[in-house]
């Protein structure tokens, strides 16, 4: 079931959907979007419910998943916004990432006896679930399981679980308690920490707090320990501090760090790696900063959300920026030097406006209007620093990079040069008012998750044979109802 004439079995009076009994597999975006769609039952002869299936439904406020059911799809109920009760099988094994994403009205979620693994951000921002209780079975805890969901107050871990990943609770910052199974041998709570139980590994930081000494224990700090902070802190590490994985958020004011570490150094606040050659976080959030010359790369989220910071000077020796750099910055033009290689995608430039210039003798990159950077002599669309409604990229490109056209919002439609032969993961992921895309002959291949979370887009028009270029629907939530080939 994957086209439009699936739209045909929902009964408008009740907005309800019967699956006839034959149906084996619902395909990938088969009911995405459908009008007036309240109520759902699936029975146990469909075996696996596809991506993206239900996502999308505004009005969506009842799912009934009947015993029989194996597998449920990424993204499959993706932002139904009134999803209130759901009702999954134990029958259920798998369970696609991101499956219930931002369903904001939903208020419980069981875990069927059959998962042992709760996906990456399964129930991610479901801004009204206060509790959350894992049953004893479950071996793994994704990452980003549960962020986002602002009103969680209350987690219960058993005593099977061995992985949690990073960023588990970000951005949780009601969650006041969270009880681990006393026969647990991998995990502990305490003093508003969650940490591995030999103390080496800390996962999570309790919000109640403006300053935070890491216990002398720790030797990694995990993804998304720091993130999403919600007030001002001050934060010391110690000297124990082998490796750090999460990136800083905005209202860390200042990070210390002790002397002995051999690891990692403190500059006027700011976190460094011993030798400088990487910024980690900028704290200072002055109108302008010059960046060390020693500096070869810059982390993720270095520079997020430095609401003061105008007026940057990159490191003459920069060669990588990390990704979501500049959001809630000042920040209107940026010189790249001459050593520059590689930026990490357009996430670099998510929700900001910024004319790029590049160095002259630059070899590896160069840029057109002050927008699109190109690489590889021009054959690569590495980056495009302003959402706009158009872009002109030139007929030297062959391959659009990951993330290149992410989240550009104001983009409606694209018609891309035929010189393009490939088109490269979340090429345009998040670009949310993207409506059609129209692709040339040329092209050999598309990721099959180019075109994830493109919530908008309807039409992917390609001047190919049907099904000549696999993967198809290739991430876009309407699944094969919106390709259409010449």
């Amino acid at each position: 079931m994957s086209s439009d004439k699936n739209l045909d079995l929902m009964d408008e009076a009740t907005g309800s959907i019967i699956i006839p009994q034959n149906v084996t597999k619902i395909g990938d975006g088969a009911f995405r979007d459908v009008p007036g769609l309240r109520s759902i039952v699936i029975p146990g002869t469909v075996k696996e419910i596809g991506e993206n299936a239900f996502s999308g439904n505004p009005t969506l406020e009842n799912v009934i998943i009947e015993e029989g059911v194996e597998k449920i799809g990424a993204q499959a109920f993706f932002a139904c916004s009134a999803l209130k009760t759901i009702k999954i099988a134990d029958s259920v094994s798998s369970i696609g990432q991101q499956c219930f994403f931002s369903c904001t009205a939903l208020t419980e979620i069981n875990f069927p006896k059959s998962l042992k693994e709760i996906p990456m951000q399964m129930v991610a921002a479901c801004k009204s679930i206060t509790q959350i209780v894992i049953p004893e079975g479950i071996t793994k805890i994704g990452g980003y399981a549960f962020w986002g969901c602002s009103d969680l107050k209350e987690v219960e871990i058993p005593s099977t679980v061995t992985i949690i990943d990073g960023g588990v609770f970000l951005g949780d910052y009601k969650l006041t308690k969270i009880e681990i199974s006393e026969n647990n041998e991998t995990y502990s709570f305490a003093n508003n920490s969650l940490m591995s139980k030999d103390g080496k590994n800390l996962y999570f930081v309790l919000a109640n707090t403006t300053e935070i000494s890491i216990p002398e224990t720790v030797e990694n700090i995990q993804a998304g320990v720091f993130e999403s902070y919600p007030r001002q802190v001050v934060l010391n590490i110690p000297k124990s501090v082998k490796s750090i994985q999460t990136t800083f958020g905005g209202l860390i004011t200042r990070i210390n760090v002790a002397e002995e570490n051999p690891n990692f150094k403190s500059v006027d606040g700011n976190l460094y790696t011993k030798d400088m050659k990487k910024l980690i976080r900028y704290t200072q959030n002055q109108t302008a900063f010059i960046m060390p010359n020693e500096v070869t790369r810059i982390s993720n989220k270095a520079f997020l959300s430095a609401s003061n910071l105008k007026n940057l000077t990159l490191s003459e020796n920069l060669e990588n920026i990390g990704g979501f750099q500049f959001q809630g910055t000042k920040i209107t033009d940026l010189h790249f030097p001459a050593k520059m290689k590689d930026i990490d995608y357009s996430i670099t430039f998510y929700g900001v406006n910024i004319n790029i210039t590049i160095a002259e003798d630059n070899p590896y990159l160069k840029t057109l209007d002050g927008t699109i950077i190109l690489g590889e002599n021009g054959k690569k669309l590495v980056a495009i620093s302003k959402d706009l409604e158009t872009y002109n990229i030139p007929n030297s490109v062959e391959t659009i990079g990951n993330y290149t056209i992410y989240a550009k919002n104001n983009l409606k439609e694209i018609e891309l040069p035929n010189s393009v032969k490939n088109i490269y993961d979340n090429a345009f992921d998040a670009s949310t008012n993207l409506q059609r895309v129209q692709i040339g002959s040329n092209i050999e291949k598309i990721s099959k998750i180019a075109f994830t979370n493109c919530s908008s887009l309807r039409e992917i028009v390609i001047d190919k044979k049907e099904n000549e270029i696999a993967n198809a629907p290739w991430g876009c939530p309407f699944g094969l109802r919106a390709i259409k080939w010449k």
